[in-house]
């Protein structure tokens, strides 16, 4: 069973004070979603992808989704080591 993070988890690990206006801002603004027809339920997956778009790490939907680039070498990335 695929791992999933409550709102408000991931509002606090945002440094949010909560699911509030600006959490729901902010998650509009990255393109993160909750799962459909699970309100308040978000994929990690998606918003490690999201949050790594918006650093410059990947280039559009799905660039380095794992294509030639292992798991090391993704956090590597994620992380600026060589």
């Amino acid at each position: 069973m695929p791992e999933l993070i409550s709102a408000g988890d991931l509002a606090r690990q945002m440094l949010f004070s909560g699911v509030n206006g600006a959490f729901r801002d902010w998650c509009a603004l990255m393109r993160i979603h909750p799962v459909p027809g699970r309100r308040g339920v978000y994929d990690p997956a998606l918003v490690r992808r999201r949050l790594d778009e918006a650093q410059g790490l990947l280039q559009g939907e799905g660039a380095a989704s794992g294509v030639g680039a292992g798991l090391v070498a993704q956090r590597r990335a994620r992380r600026g080591a060589a």
